[in-house]
């Protein structure tokens, strides 16, 4: 978000008054145990929906700031600030989730459903647009005016987007607990409280709130872009009205489509930039993705105690490790070397501090020494440091790869071994080619080779 956004107070003021508000009115139909949709209960239950709206009236009634108000106005009522890709994902999301969750559903076993609700307005059109408007009304305005117009702001602005999203997930979550309570509600009457539902429920918030924070950042903080997602998830969900069983598929697609976002748009902004154009250019790998560098997939390319064997090492050897990521293949290598070094030298400060939380998780800190630096620049090691130096991913990113090479035999001993592996997938990959000619450049003998067309390990030695 903007760091320089107006303010006001911070969220948390707003979390308790807005739950209070809404709680006020709920819980004591709760207590009484009375049907919501009975008169008067049905006006403290539509009452109780404005709580994070009156909350958010309350805090910003208190501010003259022009720029806040001008802010706030502009967030709420300019469908500018929403770009054509993000009116898509708020008019298709979710109904194409419900249609596969329903898809999944059916080719399981299930039954249709009978869409009765979808049924009676095409029976009867005219009556579509006023129950989309009570739709609006009661639920997606009241609940966004609140929870993204108002406090996510204020929680982005010290927080990530994806801590801020879980905060206010957990938040809108325990907002509802009352309504598992109140006969008449869905809470109470489909879902029932501590059932399998209410745990799909309030996941389910959790995993909403991402991507409510994913459209508002990528709708330049529109409110006006949550209170859309928020109608048609909940329009599309009366359409449809899945089945308990067809629910379970649409909290699992959900969930998985939470992940792509987080791991493709990246957890600090929920918005791209450079953790977006890393995943799939070339440069220096994004601190926010290094989690996709740890997958358990990587070792059905190579596993790191192959390539650890690769190394041919020696107990007591001093090893560099150039361009270790977040130690994926560290701590395979330090396991072996009990009287050993392991020198670890990265371009990225967070880089390292990963790849020490591994190594120390796994017992194999002391092994280890944590250098930042380019590996392309003069090395702060003296001639004959190492007796093996490996990069795995790193020569393509490089800036001057033969620089790098040069600098590595130089702290190389004598006849000291030199491993260098590409993989398949990296943008940055380096034909095995172009590897030998490179290192013949620099000074280095082939010895060995491993894999083949772009999986390979390719190891050299340096001059007696």
């Amino acid at each position: 978000m903007k760091r320089g956004a107006p303010m006001g107070s911070g969220p948390w003021p707003f979390f308790l008054l807005a739950l209070g508000l809404s709680w006020l009115f709920w819980v004591p139909l709760a207590v009484l145990q009375v049907n919501v949709w009975g008169w008067p209960a049905v006006a403290f239950g539509a009452l109780g929906l404005f709580g994070p709206a009156l909350a958010e009236t309350l805090l910003l009634a208190r501010r003259s700031d022009p720029a806040l108000w001008r802010d706030y106005r502009s967030r709420l009522f300019d469908p500018r600030r929403i770009r054509a890709p993000v009116w898509a994902v708020i008019a298709l999301g979710f109904p194409l989730i419900n249609a596969a969750a329903l898809a999944l559903y059916v080719s399981g076993g299930g039954s249709w459903p009978a869409f009765e609700t979808a049924r009676q307005l095409w029976a009867e059109p005219w009556r579509l647009l006023p129950y989309a408007a009570f739709m609006l009304l009661f639920g997606p305005l009241p609940e966004e005016l609140g929870w993204r117009g108002y406090a996510l702001d204020r929680l982005q602005r010290y927080r990530s987007a994806l801590a801020s999203s879980l905060i206010l997930g957990a938040v809108w979550g325990l907002w509802h607990l009352p309504l598992f309570f109140l006969p008449g509600t869905y809470q109470h009457d489909r879902l029932g409280f501590l059932s399998a539902g209410f745990w799909s429920f309030l996941f389910g918030t959790l995993t909403a709130s991402v991507l409510f924070t994913w459209i508002y950042n990528r709708a330049n903080r529109s409110t006006l872009a949550a209170v859309l997602f928020h109608f048609s998830i909940n329009f599309s969900g009366e359409l449809f009205d899945l089945p308990q069983g067809a629910q379970l598929y649409r909290t699992a697609l959900v969930a998985l489509w939470t992940v792509a976002v987080v791991a493709f748009e990246g957890p600090r902004t929920l918005r791209g930039g450079a953790a977006w154009a890393r995943f799939f250019g070339r440069g220096a790998f994004a601190p926010d993705l290094s989690f996709v560098l740890l997958s358990p997939l990587r070792r059905l390319v190579l596993p790191p105690e192959r390539l650890a064997e690769r190394l041919h090492l020696n107990e007591d050897a001093r090893v560099l490790e150039l361009g270790p990521g977040p130690g994926y293949f560290s701590v395979a290598v330090a396991r072996r070397l009990p009287r050993g070094r392991l020198e670890l030298l990265d371009l990225q400060p967070q880089m390292l501090e990963r790849a020490r939380r591994r190594l120390a998780r796994a017992g194999l800190e002391s092994r280890a020494g944590f250098t930042v630096g380019a590996a392309d620049a003069p090395l702060p090691w003296g001639d004959g440091s190492f007796d093996v130096a490996f990069l795995v991913a790193v020569l393509g990113e490089l800036n001057d790869p033969l620089a790098c090479l040069r600098e590595v035999r130089r702290v190389l001993k004598p006849g000291g071994l030199l491993s260098i592996t590409e993989q398949p997938g990296d943008p940055d990959f380096v034909p095995a080619e172009r590897v030998r000619e490179l290192a013949a450049r620099a000074g280095f003998a082939p010895c060995e080779s491993y894999g083949s067309g772009r999986n390979f390990t390719l190891n050299f030695r340096s001059p007696a």
